[in-house]
């Protein structure tokens, strides 16, 4: 690679890393617990991406970056047994599907559910059919008998709320959506 070359990739890879870091920190966050092995879990899968990256189509980055975190996670859990105790984790497809549910203390799920309940009726809604349903906008819009523009106004206006109310244990929420 000539000098043009490494200095395009290292440009690219610093736009990744800027663009990428605290999502995925937050990601592993739902795996590892301990702060310091999330980022180190999280380092080395921008080193995984800055060796690989002339493999790995631009589009597919965020994508190729989730699940290098995701299975970095499991391999330490797996090494350190500190996997999610058998009675929380009816099977293991549960687990891989939503991860964040389980780090979600009772005292948190009775803030997110305080703060829900708080919410205009059409968020309350609007959010419980797209985020517990998972329901597509369109389907919702059928279902309120509203339009697709005013299903993301009310999903946008509902976070915004939610985001002022809940902090950062907004991330949890919508990491599930």
């Amino acid at each position: 690679m000539g000098k043009s070359a490494d200095w395009i990739k290292e440009e690219k890879f610093k736009s990744f890393f800027t663009q990428y870091y605290k999502e995925l920190y937050y990601f592993a966050c739902g795996y590892v617990k301990d702060t310091c092995i999330v980022e180190d879990i999280v380092s080395e899968s921008f080193v995984k991406l800055w060796a690989n990256m002339e493999n790995i189509q631009e589009l597919a980055m965020r994508r190729y970056l989730l699940q290098t975190v995701k299975n970095a996670c499991i391999d330490y859990l797996r090494v350190q047994k500190d996997f999610f105790p058998v009675e929380e984790c009816h099977t293991l497809a549960d687990l891989d599907e939503n991860p964040l549910e389980y780090l979600i203390s009772q005292e948190d799920e009775s803030r997110i559910t305080a703060a829900i309940s708080e919410l205009p009726q059409r968020y309350q809604e609007t959010l419980k059919l797209r985020s517990f349903e998972k329901l597509k906008y369109s389907e919702i819009a059928q279902k309120m008998d509203i339009s697709v523009n005013t299903v993301k106004s009310n999903l946008r206006e509902a976070i915004l709320i939610l985001r002022k109310k809940l902090g950062i244990l907004l991330i949890f929420i919508f990491f599930q959506i």
